[in-house]
């Protein structure tokens, strides 16, 4: 699947962003091979709206691993929206898999092991200012902000 850009507005239907928006926005479409992508293209983000090298490196790091949450259940397609309202930036990845969860026994699906899933939870928590992780059948959804001023 090749990637998708968008840059400004939506389709009608889309979630609607936050009130208050007033920096640039950028949208991308995905799958799990396409991280190393999502990383630069966060990069080139973080780098037009201003953000410091220091802050973008935490930024960098968050998006990739929430891609990472998304798409840790299979092959699936998600979205990454990428925006700056005041000093915050914000990322919301979507995916149309659900979060990897423990069986019925406490253990975790096979050849997915839980501390995997539980380091990525542990530097979204360390790098981001909040962080919300949700599943359910229609996908999985993180939300993230950071300080970047």
């Amino acid at each position: 699947m090749g990637m998708e850009t968008r840059t400004l507005g939506w389709q009608v239907g889309e979630d609607p962003l936050p009130h208050g928006v007033t920096r640039l926005l950028a949208c991308r479409a995905f799958r799990r091979g396409d991280i190393p992508a999502v990383r630069r293209f966060t990069e080139a983000f973080g780098s037009r709206t201003g953000i410091g090298p220091a802050r973008l490196a935490d930024f960098v790091l968050a998006v990739s691993e929430a891609a990472s949450t998304v798409t840790a259940a299979g092959p699936g397609t998600a979205r990454v929206r990428l925006w700056v309202t005041g000093r915050r930036a914000f990322c919301e990845v979507r995916g149309d898999g659900p979060l990897l969860r423990r069986t019925a026994g406490g253990a975790w699906p096979a050849g997915r092991p839980g501390e995997e899933e539980a380091l990525r939870r542990w530097v979204l928590r360390r790098v981001s200012d909040h962080v919300s992780v949700a599943s359910g059948p229609d996908g999985t959804r993180v939300l993230l902000s950071l300080r970047v001023a």
